[in-house]
């Protein structure tokens, strides 16, 4: 699942041309720059958080190798650590500090799968590229995600569910529904 997920995302990601770096993105207030450093550090927070880091040293050490560069080759390098941070003996049954609480080593390979499901979408409208997701990797997502999503918590995106997609529409839609995004 975050390795599908991580190919589309990269699929998207190799299509920026250097002068849509700062077009507005389709996340609030963000450029396509800030979207794509977003998901670049959310893989590097990961794999010290894995390793039994704090949010706040593992948010430190994402920081640490900067966003400047071959965006595509820094992504790269991001992914294949984190791949291997969650294939790690144990990982996927151990806790680790997430900043909302305590959560297994599995929901949190979800969680990142989803950000770079939904961030990958993200980059597609912001660019006018193909928005199709990957209903295999939604359906993993969204076991992980509709739980969070649907209480009122700080996990919440945006607006949240808009209410208006039943639960026979696809699950790509309803997933980005859920996640505050109106295709």
């Amino acid at each position: 699942m975050l390795t599908r997920a991580g190919e589309e995302y990269r699929r998207r990601l190799v299509e920026v041309g250097p002068a849509q770096w700062s077009l507005p993105s389709a996340c609030d207030d963000w450029t396509v720059k800030d979207l794509v450093d977003h998901v670049l550090g959310g893989n590097r927070f990961a794999v010290p958080l894995l390793g039994g880091a704090s949010p706040d040293a593992a948010f430190a050490i994402a920081l640490e190798g900067g966003f400047d560069g071959d965006l595509v080759g820094l992504f790269d390098e991001s992914q294949a650590a984190q791949i291997e941070a969650f294939a790690a003996p144990g990982a996927l049954d151990a806790d680790v500090a997430h900043p909302s609480g305590p959560t297994s080593g599995a929901t949190f390979a979800g969680l990142r799968a989803g950000d770079l499901l939904l961030h990958g979408w993200d980059l597609a409208r912001s660019l006018g590229l193909d928005e199709t997701v990957d209903d295999e990797v939604a359906a993993e997502v969204w076991r992980v995600y509709e739980p969070r999503l649907s209480a009122d918590t700080a996990d919440r995106f945006g607006d949240g569910a808009s209410g208006t997609v039943g639960a026979d529409a696809p699950i790509g839609l309803r997933l980005l529904d859920l996640s505050g995004r109106r295709p």
